[in-house]
């Protein structure tokens, strides 16, 4: 579906013969923080922001680089790029709510102007702003004007040379079923020497070729970088549209005309070893020998190109202590920003006292837990079969804590949902972790988390948790045994009980005067003095089911016993199970 409309977006997009680069990004977080306008402090508006997963109030080019992921395809892009959220208005109650970024696309537009052969990679930690929160109007001679538009996606065909659904600077007067596409063109003539300036645009210019990107640079701005450009697809299809005279669709900042839609840019790119891989990709796929917009058909970037990792990418830093209202209804736009209809200048809040406060955007896990990593589920079952619950308020935090609750010294988290809780790994699961990317899942009720995969676990684990072992006084553990090749193992006597414990059951057999035990599938305890034919030591983890009566420890499996003999002297064959069990323990 992705490469379907990404096929839609090029055709859309006028671009020259040279090569363009594509890179497809989630949203990486929504919040109000700008370290471009507001460094160090609350942003006036809330942002939608992908790239590096290290954004924070301060972003700088070295701490960009030092980011833990990004949310683009290719790993070594840890630039930011981020554009003002936007909002379906309901005038049913006056509320807002946060329109999901279906997906962002950044471009890399080669651009040469005449007599050259190639432009420049951004220099590191390069910011722009590019269009303005105030802008009231459209001038249609002003490139900076021109530099934002609006696509009104219907992937139907039916609108097609219908003027009211051509490309515009504005918001449409109409719904777009298959989207609102906002765009954004960054000038591209640098002025050589300020990686900022204090309006964040005096050290760009625009090449004569204007938002296109091509021409000459002006002598002020001598150096032709390759053109970024920004599409932000918001989801504005599940949403009504409003009555003719009621705004629809509001940017974060109250703007209800769209004229004060802009982006924001901060060039992260690493160098692997010095490598400039992003040059070497503009000068070595920048003609047309089949780019084509897909990144894989660039040699230098191959390498790098990682789409599961950027599917999984969650942010590391504080985000504003505020509801961000995405998906879901909140009384007023975040911040001094009152809906903004009209030409007049932007309305504020009287008396308005904005936040200072922040949270880390990942919940909290209890004292004592820490996270093991990515793991696969058990071979045969659940790798924690201890105690479970599922609901769509789960997080890492909710699930951890409530195994802690219950003793469990593990925790882990699937699919975006469900918690798992155990005292040992079952089912033939290890500790050995995989890919953080194999757990994708954002967590139910924090999107900012991840919460495991398909078949795939976050696991924490505590050792202080770990149960000590509740064998009563002159009873020895022997293993995990097989049941007998025609029959039970051990034949004095049994019983099955919903709350079987190790003590019920070997307090049961010494009453009864057996000094051999065994505890089966749960609820079943077995008595007896020897075993019968066939019953042999069996693998520790074959016994991997918890008591009924006490989950923080194992009674046997399926046709597999848990047992104990009595008595200071274990038999020979006891001691050779105990060895078995030692041996399979040790190599687990």
């Amino acid at each position: 579906m992705l490469g379907a409309v990404l096929a839609s977006l090029v055709t859309l997009l006028a671009v020259p013969a040279n090569a363009y680069f594509i890179l497809s990004h989630p949203v990486l977080e929504t919040t109000r923080l700008d370290p471009i306008v507001t460094p160090g402090t609350v942003g006036g508006h809330m942002h939608s922001i992908v790239g590096g997963s290290a954004f924070n109030r301060t972003t700088t080019y070295e701490s960009m680089i030092a980011s833990k992921c990004t949310t683009a395809p290719v790993t070594i892009d840890k630039s930011n790029y981020w554009t003002p959220q936007l909002y379906y208005y309901d005038p049913s109650d006056q509320s807002y709510t946060g329109i999901p970024v279906a997906f962002v696309n950044t471009y890399y537009l080669p651009r040469p102007g005449p007599g050259e052969t190639t432009v420049k990679a951004p220099p590191k930690g390069l910011r722009i702003l590019q269009g303005n929160p105030f802008r009231r109007t459209f001038n249609a001679s002003s490139f900076d004007d021109q530099s934002v538009s609006f696509v009104c996606l219907d992937y139907s065909g039916a609108h097609q040379n219908d003027p009211a659904w051509a490309q515009r600077n504005s918001f449409f007067e109409h719904n777009c079923p298959d989207g609102l596409r906002a765009q954004v063109n960054f000038p591209n003539c640098w002025d050589g020497v300020n990686l900022d300036s204090p309006d964040h645009r005096s050290h760009m210019a625009w090449p004569s070729g204007g938002v296109n990107g091509g021409g000459t640079c002006p002598p002020s701005h001598p150096v032709h970088l390759v053109q970024v450009f920004y599409e932000f697809i918001y989801n504005t299809g599940n949403y009504p549209f409003n009555p003719a005279g009621t705004p629809t669709w509001v940017f974060a900042n109250g703007d209800a005309t769209g004229y004060g839609m802009h982006g924001d840019f901060i060039a992260g790119w690493e160098e692997p070893n010095g490598v400039n891989v992003l040059q070497q990709a503009i000068d070595g796929c920048n003609d047309n020998n089949g780019v084509g917009g897909e990144l894989q058909n660039c040699p230098p970037f191959v390498p790098y190109i990682n789409n599961a990792a950027a599917s999984a990418c969650r942010p590391e830093n504080e985000l504003v202590n505020e509801d961000n209202g995405v998906g879901h209804k909140i009384a007023r736009l975040p911040g001094n920003n009152p809906l903004w209809v009209g030409t007049g200048p932007k309305p504020s809040w009287p008396g308005f006292v904005d936040v200072d406060t922040y949270v880390s955007p990942t919940s909290t896990i209890p004292t004592g837990y820490s996270r093991t990593g990515c793991i696969a589920e058990g071979t045969s079952g659940r790798a924690l079969t201890g105690a479970s619950f599922s609901n769509n308020n789960m997080t890492r935090g909710a699930c951890v804590s409530w195994c802690a609750d219950r003793g469990f010294p593990y925790a882990g988290v699937e699919f975006g949902r469900e918690c798992y809780c155990d005292t040992q790994l079952r089912n033939g699961a290890s500790n050995t972790t995989i890919d953080d990317s194999q757990c994708s899942i954002q967590c139910a009720n924090n999107v900012n988390e991840n919460c495991g995969g398909r078949s795939t676990l976050d696991l924490f684990y505590n050792p202080a948790k770990t149960p000590t072992n509740p064998t009563p006084a002159g009873w020895t553990q022997t293993g995990c045994y097989t049941e007998a090749t025609n029959g039970r193992a051990l034949t004095g006597y049994s019983f099955a009980a919903n709350n079987m414990t190790w003590q019920g059951c070997l307090d049961t057999c010494q009453a009864k005067g057996f000094k051999l035990a065994g505890v089966e599938w749960s609820r079943e305890c077995y008595c007896g003095n020897s075993y019968s034919a066939g019953a042999v030591p069996a693998p520790a983890t074959d016994c991997n089911m918890p008591c009924s009566g006490d989950n923080l420890h194992t009674c046997g499996g399926s046709r597999r016993l848990t047992t104990w003999s009595f008595g200071a002297t274990a038999s020979k064959r006891d001691l050779s199970a105990r060895r078995t069990t030692l041996r399979d323990a040790l190599e687990q």
